[in-house]
């Protein structure tokens, strides 16, 4: 189908053909759920942290936005286990908070609220780079697991080029939030640390996904319509 035509039903499903996986990678990675209880203690810790040092030592601040951020976190694991609700997104957010709380607690500093996170990020993007250089594209991993697809891509030396230039654009994508995080955290700013954890977060997740799943399949259809004989996709 040539490019700018409308998508065809069959675009709609996963590489297999068996279910929509736009949904199913969403969930994988946390839902909806994950914006709140990801973003809302560190939101709340800055907050706090700003309100309470106008009238108090940053010391005196600090610790009070720990406490308010660390009662957020545990409000949202309370709430989930309320709600019937999986607890699994809201205890990792709960123990990244725990890390995140010893950082600023050990320096005295809020921005070190943030340092665990610009090493996570950065430490991802070398994961993923690191796996698709050796032929084992971490996104191929997943994308299959979420399919259905088990480990036959890894035998289709095209389908290995697809993941491994996917998994590079998400290596990518945790650079850019390492290096504009730490920027900030450098200009010792921990609101905009704040604005943009919330912004390259899940909002930046589900763009990622999104232009994964239509590189994948666009990718994938070209590779089809050329046939075995064809060259490898650009």
């Amino acid at each position: 189908m040539p490019d700018g035509d409308p998508v065809a039903p069959e675009d709609t499903r996963t590489l297999s053909g068996e279910r929509p996986l736009g949904p199913a990678l969403v969930e994988q990675l946390g839902g909806r759920r994950g914006l709140v209880d990801s973003g809302l203690p560190a939101v709340v810790f800055v907050g706090v942290n700003a309100l309470v040092d106008t009238v108090a030592s940053r010391h005196t601040a600090l610790y009070v936005a720990i406490a308010a951020a660390g009662l957020t976190g545990l409000g949202t694991v309370v709430l989930r286990l309320v709600r019937k609700e999986p607890v699994q997104q809201s205890l990792s957010g709960f123990l990244g908070l725990a890390l995140a709380v010893f950082f600023a607690a050990r320096s005295g500093e809020a921005r070190d609220f943030f340092k665990p996170g610009i090493y996570i990020n950065a430490g991802y993007g070398l994961v993923f780079l690191a796996s698709a250089m050796i032929g084992r594209p971490l996104v191929g991993a997943v994308y299959a697991a979420v399919d259905g697809l088990g480990t036959t891509w890894r035998e289709d030396r095209r389908l290995r080029r697809i993941f491994s230039v996917a998994t590079v654009g998400w290596a990518l994508v945790f650079a850019l939030r390492g290096v504009v995080q730490t920027l900030l955290y450098n200009a010792n700013r921990p609101d905009l640390l704040a604005v943009s954890r919330l912004l390259l977060g899940w909002p930046l997740t589900i763009a990622a996904v999104a232009a994964t799943i239509a590189y994948v399949r666009r990718s994938h259809r070209r590779a089809a319509e050329r046939g075995p004989g064809g060259p490898a996709p650009a």
